[in-house]
């Protein structure tokens, strides 16, 4: 199984619900995908990040599907025009 980890930061409350919702409608339109959660940050701490998601896929074919998935690159362009930084983090088990 790969686990793919992403935090955003998103400093607009507005544009924060604008992600999560678009993110979370991504399961239901690539099958790929074994596990999503996405949230927003409730710990609003110096260093948090201010959305975070955590997914599973079956391996690295599986994510790299996902991540060549149109859907998923219409939200890449919504995070590149709302979000000035992100950290991402994947690993197999």
């Amino acid at each position: 199984m790969l686990h793919h980890v992403v935090l955003f930061q998103v400093p607009d409350p507005l544009h924060r619900e604008e992600l999560v919702r678009r993110l979370q409608a991504l399961p239901g339109l690539i099958p790929e995908i074994d596990g999503y959660e996405v949230g927003v940050d409730v710990s609003r701490v110096d260093n948090s990040y201010d959305v975070g998601l955590y997914s599973t896929f079956a391996d690295t074919d599986a994510l790299e599907v996902y991540r060549a998935h149109h859907a998923h690159q219409a939200v890449l362009q919504l995070i590149g025009d709302i979000s000035p930084h992100r950290i991402v983090t994947d690993w197999l088990d």
